[in-house]
C-alpha cells in the first residue's frame, strides 16, 4: 500500500499543479479578452480618425489647387502689367532721347504756359514729368496712374 499512497500523492500534486496552471491561464485569457474590447474600440478611433484625416487632405488639395489657380491668375496680370510697364519705360526713353537731342522743339509743357522754353536751363536732359503735359487720348489706366504718381513725386 505504500507505493499507492506514493502514487496518489504524485497525482494529488500534478493534478493540484495542473489547476494552478488552469486559473492561470483563465486569468490571462480574461486579460486578453478585455484587450481585445480595448483594441477594437482603438481600431474604431483610428478608423474615424482616418476618416477625418483624409476628408482634411482632401479639402487641403482643394485648397491648394485654388490657391495655385489664383496664383496663375496674379502671375499672367503682374506679366502683363509689367509688359506694359516695359512700354511705358520705353516711351518715357524715347521721349526723354527727343528732348535731350531737341530742347527747344517741344510743343509741350512750359510753352504751354506761357513761357519760353529758351530762357529755362534744361536739367538732366528731360526736366520733371510736371512739366510736361502727356495729352494722349489712347493712355492706358496704368500710364495715367504712374504719370499721376510723378507729378506727385515733384
Amino acid at each position: 500500500m505504500g507505493w499507492l499512497n506514493l502514487i496518489d500523492g504524485i497525482l494529488i500534486i500534478l493534478l493540484v499543479a495542473t489547476i494552478c496552471c488552469a486559473i492561470s491561464l483563465s486569468r490571462r485569457l480574461s486579460s486578453l479578452r478585455s484587450d481585445k474590447k480595448n483594441l477594437e474600440k482603438l481600431i474604431g478611433e483610428f478608423h474615424d480618425i482616418s476618416e477625418k484625416a483624409d476628408k482634411s487632405l482632401t479639402g487641403i488639395r482643394a485648397t491648394a489647387e485654388e490657391v495655385s489657380r489664383e496664383l496663375a491668375e496674379a502671375n499672367a496680370k503682374s506679366r502683363s502689367m509689367r509688359d506694359e510697364l516695359a512700354f511705358l519705360v520705353e516711351r518715357a526713353d524715347r521721349l526723354a532721347e527727343k528732348i535731350a537731342t531737341n530742347p527747344n522743339d517741344l510743343s509741350v509743357g512750359k510753352e504751354a504756359k506761357g513761357k519760353p522754353l529758351e530762357n529755362e536751363p534744361v536739367d538732366e536732359a528731360a526736366g520733371t514729368a510736371s512739366d510736361i503735359d502727356f495729352k494722349d487720348n489712347e493712355q492706358s489706366q496704368v500710364e495715367r496712374e504712374l504719370l499721376s504718381a510723378l507729378r506727385r513725386v515733384k
